[in-house]
């Protein structure tokens, strides 16, 4: 229970710093503050652990749960699953500005890519997709597998992905903080589906293996 605790309080925390980040002023500052600090080993952290909001992310945490769990294994494409449709749905919703269009508005003449990243353009900056992702898989993860250590490895994973976006300059501030919040409750969500199906199961498991009592002879 401790270790669930751990990943809560880390995932409260980041939420509460982004939140105020947001409000604190133009939406591509903390882009352009990432920007000014660049470095090559920061470049090639960000550009390596962003993968872990795709598929690479859903395959590793599948196979570290299938090694607990078959059943609990299967929560992980189900997961996707929903936060692919989610995703999906909220970026055609809202359709805010990626920014390198917001960039071009302002005139910014700096470079954009690093490590020949590709910079996503059009209208599908919010919520990020691989924020969500990430904290709904290590939610997920955090709350079936609730040691200490992996709690904290689990918020540094997410917390890492989630900066990757605004370092890569696809994302802005106020897309990884929303995509972690619903990511936060998407993973918990199926996590206690899945405690209510097998509460269930176990239920229906003990009631057929109940004696049944027998009738008196007459």
């Amino acid at each position: 229970m401790r270790a669930w605790y751990v990943f809560l309080f880390g995932s409260v925390l980041f939420l509460i710093i982004g939140f105020i980040g947001v409000l604190m002023g133009d939406k591509a500052k903390f882009m352009l503050w990432l920007f000014q600090h660049r470095s090559t080993p920061s470049d090639y952290f960000f550009y390596y652990v962003t993968t872990l909001g795709e598929v690479y992310g859903y395959v590793i945490f599948g196979i570290v749960l299938w090694l607990k769990s078959w059943r609990k294994m299967l929560t992980v494409p189900i997961l996707g699953a929903i936060v692919t449709i989610v995703t999906f749905l909220l970026k055609q919703f809202f359709r805010h500005e990626r920014p390198l269009l917001y960039l071009n508005e302002i005139g910014w003449d700096g470079p954009l890519s690093v490590l020949g990243y590709h910079v996503v353009t059009g209208h599908t900056s919010f919520p990020s997709g691989h924020s969500m992702a990430v904290w709904a898989l290590c939610t997920l993860m955090a709350a079936q597998i609730r040691i200490g250590w992996f709690s904290v490895l689990c918020i540094f994973i997410a917390v890492s992905v989630s900066l990757s976006r605004v370092y890569l300059m696809v994302h802005f501030l106020q897309d990884i903080v929303a995509g972690a919040a619903i990511g936060i409750a998407l993973g918990y969500g199926v996590h206690a589906a899945y405690l209510r199906i097998m509460r269930a199961r176990q239920t229906r498991l003990a009631l057929k293996e109940k004696p049944t009592p027998q009738e008196p002879m007459l």
